[in-house]
């Protein structure tokens, strides 16, 4: 066996491997792989890795990842990095492939000067933690030293003709897709709102072509206080609760994030947005609702959603 670096002409094996494994639970796209893998700057290539037999298959492969975007005005990590993906053949466990992968992405990583490693959360994450599905992941996880810190969930829901009609905000609040012309307020929004993750994922909205109709903005007058995401499969990028889209046999839907300005809260906006972005999804013809990687599980009932998936979001001092 070889450890190589990560390169993209693995791409197809990569993805072959991952759906050989993990494709009942997280089934990949070769599109969604090279958007959320190989076109993230933030991958680390001194730890990321393949591990590839003498007959040259592909046994498994480990992607690190650590903020390198240093132009933005936000870092994302807290200092730490980030392994986006490990994964080991089934046929070819228990040899010590998956823990000599995990093992040199980890010392690349504090070599590079990380004090954390988290597993997904990345920018251009997969998942946000390991898998309820995969309980022999975390356990292998617990035993290499890493920490289970809390849970968080995907929501799923149906759609149904009820859902479809748009709702009436208290003192003159009103809500309507964005549209190019509101690029500039609605990043000023987020940097003044949301200044982290949701901040980036809104710049890199825009830069990859972004039009404004994956975002319902709230606004007063003229002054953007609150959204919600809306994404299906003709938004620009493959968002975070559309990744696993394959699973369903009719269009789906992805809701947020969501937030609303701190100075307007407590006015109910926040779950009549949501209402919002389920009947604009419902009224494109979205059969089923994705709601990513959260923990308030309990206000999104009010809406119909139940728990899909589970994770543990889990860290490592290195």
């Amino acid at each position: 066996m070889n450890i190589i670096p990560l390169d993209e002409k693995w791409l197809e094996p990569m993805c072959e491997l991952w759906n050989k494994e993990l494709g009942d639970h997280f089934p990949m796209r070769e599109q969604l792989m090279r958007q959320n893998t190989f076109q993230d700057e933030n991958v680390y290539l001194g730890g990321s890795k393949l591990a590839v037999s003498e007959d040259g298959e592909l046994i498994g492969f480990v992607i690190a990842k650590k903020w390198q975007e240093q132009q933005r005005e936000m870092r994302l990590g807290d200092g730490g990095g980030w392994i986006q993906a490990i994964l080991v053949r089934s046929d070819a466990r228990g040899q010590g492939i998956g823990s000599s992968l995990l093992e040199q992405a980890e010392r690349a990583l504090r070599d590079a000067g990380a004090e954390l490693a988290y597993i997904g959360r990345d920018p251009w994450h997969y998942i946000p933690g390991i898998p309820k599905s995969l309980p022999d992941a975390k356990a292998w996880f617990e035993r290499k030293g890493y920490e289970v810190l809390y849970e968080v969930f995907d929501l799923v829901n149906q759609t149904s003709k009820e859902n479809g009609q748009r709702q009436e905000y208290v003192e003159g609040a009103y809500s309507r897709l964005l549209e190019q012309k509101d690029k500039e307020e609605m990043l000023r929004f987020f940097k003044r709102c949301f200044p982290g993750r949701w901040y980036y994922e809104a710049q890199c909205y825009w830069e990859r072509g972004g039009q404004g109709r994956e975002f319902i903005g709230l606004f007063a007058g003229d002054e953007m206080i609150g959204f919600c995401r809306v994404n299906d499969a003709e938004s620009p990028l493959i968002a975070q609760n559309t990744y696993w889209a394959p699973l369903f046999d009719s269009p789906l839907g992805g809701i947020g994030p969501l937030g609303v300005d701190d100075r307007f809260r407590g006015k109910g906006y926040g779950l009549a947005i949501v209402k919002d972005g389920v009947a604009e999804l419902t009224n494109r013809g979205m059969k089923h609702l994705v709601i990513d990687w959260t923990e308030i599980v309990d206000f999104y009932a009010k809406l119909g959603f139940s728990v899909w998936k589970g994770y543990d979001l889990a860290k490592k001092t290195l």
